[in-house]
């Protein structure tokens, strides 16, 4: 059985598509993402989800029940807000009991879930003390917290670690997904931060304009994308236009627009018939040398910025026949300074075949 399955829902606001034919089945207890750009109507089919919003069209199914006529507190799901929400005026014991007050939990039979859910997220003995007595890790853990205390079939987090500083935001991810496997509870996570989706999720499903362009694991989504939006969505990538020339061997012979020639390994997907494609070479894949390497694909190019990042410098190059190149080099390699001529090469394994 599936906890969440979405059966054709559309959404509009007026005139206006917010969601274009989306189904979906979240299975039990995986930790599934949300992933888009703003405005890909991510939120809005998690508020779908939640009961929040009607679909104009479509079926929600919550662990075999269609809920499409119930309301957010009868459909088996917790929602935990990006801005956490907490009482400013009740006590951390009294924010996390507050779910279990209205389900119909008796006063003397709430301690025991909230001792045992502040365990869980590694809070112990803090239930005494208010909102503005917690740091902002704190804060997020709370909030996670009142919304696991009711065991809630699916727990749904709309960007819950945006409020948080880089450094604490890393760390959360460890915790948040520790936490997520310690209570055996399906997670629909919704961001735009592609960092975060490829850390925490079994699977994700990216979206644009309304629509599913894919559904995969981190690995699948990252190394075998479906089209070019997901490509250049997730994670740095360089892409050359043009038509593959040469289908007789192991490795095929693409031709980019400006004449530059790749070799390319024979793609497991289909290869489009009409020749035309388009071919992605991640910025990390890129071997920036200055001397002539032996790689398949090797060719002279011209640096024109270098922005140093800590773990990585991130080089901006021009090839000799004018198509822009992106390399993405390890920060502790020595740095190559603007307007060197270099050599950068890649292997015909680098080389992904996504549709034009």
């Amino acid at each position: 059985m599936y906890d969440v399955e979405l059966v054709g829902i559309a959404k509009r606001f007026g005139s206006v598509p917010a969601l274009e034919d989306i189904s979906l089945s979240v299975r039990h207890g995986e930790f599934l993402t949300l992933l888009g750009p703003s405005g890909c109507g991510k939120t809005t089919l998690m508020k779908i989800i939640a009961g929040l919003i009607a679909p104009t069209i479509g079926d929600v199914i919550v662990r075999g029940q269609r809920v499409n006529d119930l309301p957010p507190y009868q459909r088996d799901v917790s929602l935990m807000f990006q801005n956490y929400a907490l009482f400013p005026h009740k006590t951390v014991f009294d924010n996390i009991a507050f779910g279990l007050k209205y389900r119909g939990v008796k006063k003397a039979d709430r301690a025991d879930p909230v001792r045992r859910i502040l365990e869980l997220v590694r809070l112990p003995g803090m239930d005494s003390r208010y909102p503005h007595q917690l740091s902002g890790g704190q804060q997020q853990r709370i909030a996670l917290a009142r919304s696991l205390v009711v065991n809630p079939a699916v727990l749904l987090l709309d960007e819950p670690l945006s409020n948080l500083d880089q450094k604490l935001r890393v760390g959360m991810r460890v915790e948040l997904k520790q936490i997520q496997e310690s209570a055996q509870v399906t997670f629909v996570f919704v961001t735009h931060d592609q960092n975060e989706a490829l850390a925490l999720s079994d699977r994700i499903v990216v979206m644009n304009k309304g629509h599913i362009l894919q559904v995969g694991t981190p690995k699948e989504i990252y190394e075998r994308p479906t089209s070019r939006f997901v490509a250049d969505f997730i994670g740095q990538s360089n892409f050359f236009n043009g038509a593959i020339v040469d289908y007789s061997n192991a490795n095929l012979k693409f031709r980019t627009n400006s004449g530059v020639e790749l070799t390319i390994k024979a793609p497991t997907a289909v290869v489009p018939t009409h020749g035309r494609a388009v071919v992605q070479v991640r910025a990390e894949h890129v071997r920036l040398q200055t001397e002539e390497p032996t790689d398949e694909n090797r060719f002279r190019g011209t640096v024109e910025r270098v922005v140093y990042e800590g773990t990585v410098v991130i080089y901006r190059l021009r090839l000799a026949q004018g198509d822009p190149l992106t390399v993405s080099a390890p920060g502790k390699a020595q740095t190559i300074d603007t307007g060197a001529t270099v050599w950068v090469s890649f292997a015909a394994s680098d080389c992904v075949l996504v549709p034009e």
